[in-house]
């Protein structure tokens, strides 16, 4: 895995609706002590660290993603910024997401990307974001033009309802096509319980990412639970991605 990744991203933070952050999960998981020996792992293999900001603990909570890019936008950047510096990681992943139609909220979101992408990046730090695969929910994938110019790199979640032979918006080349100039910033989501979807083998999927010399991949998550993951041509091939 050392030789196939460039950021990991720890899901391990949640919006507070003060604008402020709080840490998720089992405190034995997601502990300072566990944090710092991924983060030198990470980076005695040249991968580098992102902090993960999402909504999820109970259902994807749109309502608690806006108090903090919405409502207290400066208050929250401030507090993301605070916890990568105090644990010396290499920047912010968002994973914010909300069920519906949100186009209201756009404007908001992207102001508040910009923000935080000029901070991340006076300090040389990197900033990704994950969003759909399409047009519905939020954020979408009718944003990527807006947003594509701040981030270093952005997900988009199709995992297993997309592929690289899926017709129409759900084929990779199509996904790719969406992200136009900025494409090389694109990284197709991989589902890793999965051996197969949309009538390909996970192999199959991962060749038309090494072939195509711009998309990158990205792959939910790092518990591997299919077996297909866990082998070393796979790894090899992901390696070949990263090395491009």
């Amino acid at each position: 895995m050392k030789d196939g990744l460039t950021h990991l991203g720890l899901q391990f933070w949640v919006p507070t609706p003060d604008g402020g952050i709080a840490r998720a999960g089992k405190p034995d998981q997601t502990s300072d002590a566990a944090i710092i020996k991924l983060r030198d792992w990470a980076h005695a293999h040249d991968v580098r660290v992102l902090l993960c900001i999402f909504n999820g603990t109970k259902g994807w909570d749109w309502s608690l993603a806006r108090s903090g890019f919405a409502e207290h936008s400066g208050e929250f950047t401030e507090a993301l910024l605070a916890e990568v510096t105090r644990l010396q990681l290499d920047g912010v992943d968002i994973d914010l997401e909300g069920n519906g139609s949100l186009e209201a909220d756009k404007g908001a979101y992207v102001a508040f990307v910009k923000g935080l992408s000029t901070r991340l990046h006076d300090t040389g730090l990197h900033l990704t974001l994950d969003t759909f695969a399409y047009q519905w929910h939020a954020p979408n994938q009718t944003w990527w033009e807006e947003l594509l110019p701040h981030v270093d790199g952005l997900t988009t979640m199709g995992y297993e309802e997309i592929g690289s032979g899926a017709p129409g918006w759900r084929g990779y080349a199509a996904q790719k096509e969406a992200a136009g100039k900025h494409a090389s910033k694109l990284m197709i989501g991989l589902p890793s319980g999965k051996e197969a979807w949309r009538g390909n083998s996970l192999m199959e999927h991962l060749q038309w990412l090494r072939k195509d010399n711009q998309v990158g991949v990205s792959f939910w998550d790092a518990q591997l639970r299919s077996e297909a993951w866990r082998t070393p041509d796979v790894w090899r091939v992901l390696g070949e991605i990263r090395g491009r």
